[in-house]
């Protein structure tokens, strides 16, 4: 199994209502090379999980044009989730996931995966992880591939 581990691209900041900011220019070219990035990566029948807020969406859509797959909405990908609860409905997934969220979400789910405990990873905007293993929980996956927007100077 796959999980992929996506931070939305660059969003506009100072913003009162968090849910709902945008992808700066900047974060739109960002989440389209990461679009990119994943299609030429192995997948076995993928699904895309979003957090419902905007500006992970409009980077689940700018992925999705590159990897025309399913696209499904979970308000268990909001910044403040609760990443244990995350992990233990991975148990039921039969398919590869590519999931859209945020910080601090991304990195404690990565850590969680491959380390076996919550802590902070950093994470820039749009970079993805790909994990491997043969069961999504705790300790039981590896870091197989990495895509940072910085070293493609996006």
């Amino acid at each position: 199994m796959k999980i992929c581990i996506v931070r939305h691209g660059a969003a506009v900041i100072g913003s009162l209502d968090d849910a709902h900011r945008p992808l700066t220019e900047k974060g739109v070219v960002q989440a389209q090379a990461a679009g990119r990035w994943l299609a030429t990566q192995e997948w076995n029948d993928p699904v895309i999980l979003v957090s419902p807020y905007f500006r992970a969406k409009q980077t689940a859509e700018a992925i999705h044009h590159s990897l025309p797959l399913c696209l499904l909405e979970s308000a268990a990908l909001t910044p403040d989730a609760d990443v244990n609860a995350l992990v233990e409905s991975f148990g039921e997934a039969e398919r590869d996931l590519i999931i859209v969220s945020h910080l601090p979400l991304v990195g404690h789910l990565a850590a969680l995966l491959v380390d076996g405990q919550v802590f902070d990873q950093p994470w820039s905007p749009a970079e993805c992880w790909v994990l491997s293993g043969d069961v999504a929980g705790p300790a039981c996956m590896s870091v197989s591939a990495v895509w940072y927007p910085a070293l493609e100077n996006i």
